[in-house]
């Protein structure tokens, strides 16, 4: 399996980005990066793409990462897709490898020291898709001024870091890990207004007492937390990619009345729901009939220590 290497030592930089929608069939034209990444997360429908001499299919939910000095375009024609695209620089020479992904991610499991690297395949499905879903809108909503472009720098770090956490967790061979990813599965597929820490508890034979201290160790919050932090993914997932009312998001995002969802919303997000969604609801669109080449800023240019470019075929 092919991986790529990241050293955060310095933040990647933000170039460009938005979310490609069509409804009708379409297929990606030839394209060439030059001195940048790019990042697809898909959403909706099947995206089929040749990159070098490799085809690849991005499902929803799959994430693509094409390198630098890059060739790819479009093998076949997809239709109802919708898919994130993101840009970026690395402020360190391109470093990648082919290894066995078991063994690879076996060793980034039990690995120490503070040298900051992290990993990421070519290709991979992400379970834990919602948390990185709203990172990558909140990164694309941000208003395109200078002043934010270092924001949008560090956020674009913070990506890298969850989609890392987010593929390594899914292979970490820890029995106490997979019980806890295991119940994390069912809380998501039996979330309702109702559901207690006892039930939870119960599903897998645990006192509470024990349930919140494995939540605490693996996922640094108790149960609870664990529980109205899912229900808060919901919520802002709902308001950045629906109109429904604040009411409304309140009862799709599981909790018992409008008044207690606004008051944990604005305790876990510093917002309320309406300032969020006003903050985060405007990313750049395009579609088959408007892709523009977008100039790289003279600042980020500046900044970027390594080969910087991008262009077309």
């Amino acid at each position: 399996m092919q991986f790529f290497s990241f050293k955060l030592n310095k933040p990647v930089l933000y170039y460009k980005g938005g979310e490609f929608v069509s409804k009708s069939e379409w297929i990606h034209k030839p394209m060439f990066h030059k001195g940048d990444y790019e990042l697809i997360l898909g959403l909706t429908g099947k995206v089929h793409l040749q990159v070098n001499d490799e085809t690849i299919t991005v499902n929803p939910h799959d994430v693509l990462l094409i390198p630098p000095y890059t060739h790819f375009c479009g093998c076949a024609p997809s239709e109802n897709v919708d898919f994130y695209w993101l840009h970026f620089f690395s402020q360190d020479p391109l470093s990648s490898f082919s290894a066995n992904e078991n063994e690879t991610v076996s060793s980034y499991i039990t690995k120490t020291g503070d040298d900051k690297e992290i990993i990421l395949p070519t290709l991979f499905h992400l379970h834990d898709y919602e948390q990185v879903t709203v990172l990558i809108h909140q990164i694309l909503s941000l208003h395109s001024e200078l002043y934010y472009v270092e924001e949008r720098d560090f956020l674009t770090s913070a990506l890298l870091i969850e989609l890392f956490k987010s593929y390594i967790a899914q292979h970490n061979p820890d029995d106490a890990n997979d019980r806890i990813n295991y119940l994390k599965e069912w809380i998501r597929a039996n979330m309702s207004s109702d559901l207690t820490v006892e039930a939870i508890a119960e599903q897998v034979h645990l006192n509470v007492d024990y349930l919140t201290r494995l939540f605490k160790k693996y996922e640094g919050i108790t149960t609870l937390q664990y529980l109205n932090h899912l229900k808060i993914e919901v919520a802002t997932l709902l308001l950045i990619r629906t109109e429904l009312s604040i009411n409304e998001i309140a009862q799709n995002s599981y909790f018992n009345d409008p008044k207690n969802f606004m008051r944990h919303f604005k305790k876990e997000m510093g917002l309320s729901p309406t300032q969020y969604r006003n903050t985060y609801n405007i990313i750049h669109l395009n579609n088959p009939h408007i892709d523009p080449q977008i100039p790289l800023p003279k600042q980020l240019s500046d900044s970027i220590d390594y080969i910087p470019g991008n262009g077309n075929a």
